[in-house]
């Protein structure tokens, strides 16, 4: 049997539009988030902030300094950066608003999300395709079994381009130690581990590359599942690396018939919130794959509450 992870999630924060929601107003700054200081930050870091109060309602007494937070996104300041380039093409620099031009770097987008919740101990942003989200579990649990703080916040936010299917919304989860957790009675959803690799498209074009992709995929997938013949889903982009990925995990997982394929959006943020659906689901561990047609893969073992 798995032996017990160490970080439990002590709280979920999910603030994504329902089906037919209309998107021009189905979040609401002031309900969410107050009157002041918010309106004008970027939409996704809004959905962010929103998303971190809900995660951290509950947490700890921690010092600013051992709070640590990972943010992923792959389109999150996507329309900003449009609008600013439009601004400045038609118009000139000069016309940019003075609210939204510090918005000018990806790595700026959780800014606001750090101030208002003391995150000093070290504050990092993922990028990679698709993956960013799970990969930010990743990091962050590292960060944290290595020392590095005593309270996590990893989160996902995406606002894309209208014209790209977008994604719109944040997932936010709050990990602490295993033993804090039960030390102050806080509620525990579940634990997750995750791997991370990446499988260059190049090498789908011949047998023997094929072959070396789906052995590493398998073996990681094994080694998360530790011997137990666990339920699997894919999320993934319908690429020929998700194709890849999907087979060779129904493989590792024994499921003859394959598994649950979900068709993700243009960012990371649909797997983060099967992750925290998962987590605030019945009991049970299952296994969670994210595959991008430009090579990355992540490989998530998520544990439900009866694990804690």
């Amino acid at each position: 049997m798995t032996p017990p992870m160490d970080a439990v999630v002590t709280g979920i924060g999910v603030v994504v539009p329902e089906a037919g929601d209309d998107p021009a107003t189905w979040f609401d700054v002031r309900t969410r988030l107050g009157g002041r200081g918010y309106r004008y930050l970027p939409p996704a870091a809004q959905y962010l902030v929103a998303a971190a109060r809900d995660a951290l309602a509950g947490a700890g007494d921690v010092p600013e300094d051992r709070r640590g937070t990972v943010l992923a996104t792959n389109n999150g300041l996507t329309a900003t950066l449009d609008e600013m380039d439009r601004t400045v093409a038609d118009l000139g620099a000069d016309d940019l608003s003075p609210a939204r031009a510090p918005f000018f770097a990806i790595n700026v987008l959780g800014n606001r999300l750090a101030s208002d919740h003391g995150l000093k101990g070290f504050a990092l942003t993922v990028t990679s395709p698709r993956v960013a989200g799970l990969e930010a579990v990743q990091s962050g649990l590292r960060a944290m079994a290595a020392g590095r703080c005593e309270a996590l916040l990893v989160a996902a936010a995406e606002d894309g381009l209208p014209d790209r299917a977008p994604e719109r919304g944040a997932v936010a989860l709050a990990f602490e130690p295993r033993a804090a957790a039960e030390a102050r009675g806080a509620r525990r959803y579940g634990a997750c581990r995750v791997r991370t690799m990446f499988a260059p498209p190049r090498l789908l074009a011949d047998a023997a590359g094929r072959d070396r992709i789906g052995a590493a995929i398998r073996a990681a997938a094994k080694d998360l599942a530790n011997g137990a013949a666990l339920p699997a889903e894919i999320v993934d982009d319908g690429s020929a690396v998700a194709d890849l990925a999907c087979h060779a995990l129904a493989e590792a997982a024994g499921h003859a018939d394959g598994i649950q394929r979900t068709l993700a959006g243009n960012g990371c943020l649909t797997p983060m919130t099967r992750l925290a659906e998962l987590l605030t689901g019945p009991p049970g561990d299952r296994l969670i794959v994210a595959a991008a047609g430009e090579g990355n893969l992540a490989i998530a073992r998520v544990e439900g509450s009866r694990s804690c």
